[in-house]
């Protein structure tokens, strides 16, 4: 029972939140930002990191602890998941199957459109396509790329997201599925101009204001497109598509905010990698393109465009190795041993390289780095020496997984492998008792106010 009477306070509560922010939503609040991040992968490494002997299962969500104030800024937020969820057993390159858990910590972190048409699709045949679909589904997360049949295609494709007011559609295609067969009835989207034009105009029938491409290409390791990927880009925008954002690659490739037909598009040729293993020189991050979409009389319009640079560091906590997914930030300044001195230089290369790239070829772009004393800055210095929080004792996954305040809500696990479910981020520990205490109101009663630091969770003392 504590599951339904949890969900039926915070329903409750969201209403009374939703009911005092109403009278600020207005014009200016109808434009729509969309963030897009790159290749989502499970190598063996992460696989064994990734395990909690205590809970006998696998733990995600502090890899992405230090992205999530960022990913929940922005309205739409789409990755690529490039491994399959076929259950176990659980395999890395060249044929993946990644836990469950790696996608449930995707959502909690803030996505909430998954792609799935990828080299990578067909990794574990049809049961794995099949189920990869049904865990998505059983997450409530929008997805797409990959069908269990023509008919759910037909009925569910192009995505459709709607936002503020705003009917966007989602496209998704990959150049293959590294020559393995699709079995039949599955489809995998592959890229190819006639089906593009079909559901580029499929999308325009449905009056989708903004249409999105987001495709699986390019020849990986190298850091500027080929002349595949600027074929097909004209086809998508010529066909009427509004963004094409790449993957595959594993490294970064330029960012273009360019004028088409008189119209502004966004090309990202190449994402990146958004969490992997791979450890060259080139493939150790990747980058976050967030884009801002005016709402105009004459229709939707590409505004400001900023990349948000991410390197991927590994790190024993105890009972599970964390890879950290981590923005630019001066982090052993506030946790003097959170980085080596070359795990340091390692980040500071993949930075600079990626730069200088996108000096010589990004158009109309600007970087956005965290600042110290920023929010996020200040929320990145919480999680490397110590915050408040109220822990929740019972029901805490009824809470983070279905609730609409479970963006307030994260999951820890301490040095022993406990997991612990915590809402609020304070430096005050009578500011975390008044949190409790709306937390009470909302039908969430056991409840206590905790201490977090790297390395400890410690009760607050009565």
């Amino acid at each position: 029972m504590t599951h339904i009477h949890i969900s039926k306070h915070l329903w409750l509560c969201s209403t009374l939140i939703f009911a005092f922010t109403l009278p600020s939503i207005g014009q200016k609040d109808r434009n729509v930002s969309f963030l897009f991040v790159g290749d989502v992968m499970q190598h063996d490494g992460q696989i064994a990191a990734a395990y909690n002997a205590t809970t006998q299962s696998y733990e995600y969500d502090d890899c992405f602890q230090f992205i999530e104030p960022i990913v929940n800024s922005y309205d739409v937020t789409i990755a690529n998941l490039e491994v399959t969820l076929a259950g176990k057993p659980f395999k890395g390159y060249p044929q993946f199957s990644a836990p469950d858990e790696l996608a449930t910590a995707l959502v909690d972190a803030g996505f909430n459109v998954i792609l799935t048409a990828n080299n990578h699709s067909c990794d574990r045949g049809k049961n794995g396509v099949l189920r990869t679909l049904d865990q998505l589904d059983a997450l409530g997360v929008k997805h797409t790329g990959t069908f269990r049949n023509k008919q759910e295609r037909d009925k569910n494709y192009p995505l459709i997201v709607q936002e503020k007011g705003m009917k966007i559609a989602v496209l998704n295609y990959t150049y293959g599925t590294n020559g393995l067969e699709v079995p039949a009835p599955l489809i995998i989207n592959y890229i190819d101009s006639t089906v593009i034009k079909e559901d580029i105009a499929k999308a325009k029938s449905m009056n989708a204001d903004y249409i999105i491409c987001n495709m699986h290409w390019g020849t990986e390791y190298k850091p500027l497109p080929n002349p595949y990927q600027k074929t097909y880009e004209q086809v998508c925008y010529q066909a009427g598509a509004d963004m094409v954002i790449g993957s595959h690659p594993h490294v970064v490739q330029p960012v273009e905010k360019k004028t088409v037909h008189n119209e502004e598009k966004l090309t990202v040729w190449s994402l990146g990698n958004f969490i992997s293993n791979m450890q060259t020189r080139t493939t150790r991050g990747g980058v976050m393109v967030g884009a801002k979409v005016e709402q105009t009389p004459k229709g939707p319009k590409l505004g400001e465009v900023n990349t948000h640079l991410l390197y991927v560091m590994k790190r024993r906590e105890g009972a599970t190795t964390p890879y950290y997914v981590l923005p630019d930030f001066p982090y052993n300044n506030y946790r003097p041993d959170f980085m080596s001195s070359a795990e340091a230089e390692r980040m500071k290369l993949f930075f600079s390289d990626s730069r200088k790239l996108y000096a010589g070829h990004n158009k109309n772009v600007q970087e956005s780095i965290v600042a110290v004393h920023s929010e996020t800055g200040k929320h990145f210095q919480k999680l490397l020496t110590h915050y408040f929080a109220v822990e929740i004792l019972a029901g805490g996954t009824s809470a983070l997984r279905n609730s609409l305040l479970g963006h307030y809500l994260h999951k820890h696990v301490d040095a022993e492998g406990g997991v612990h479910y915590l809402s609020g981020f304070y430096y005050d520990s009578l500011i975390t008792e008044g949190h409790m205490r709306f937390l009470n109101d909302c039908g969430i009663e056991n409840t206590q106010v905790v201490e977090v630091t790297p390395t400890t969770i410690l009760k607050k003392e009565e």
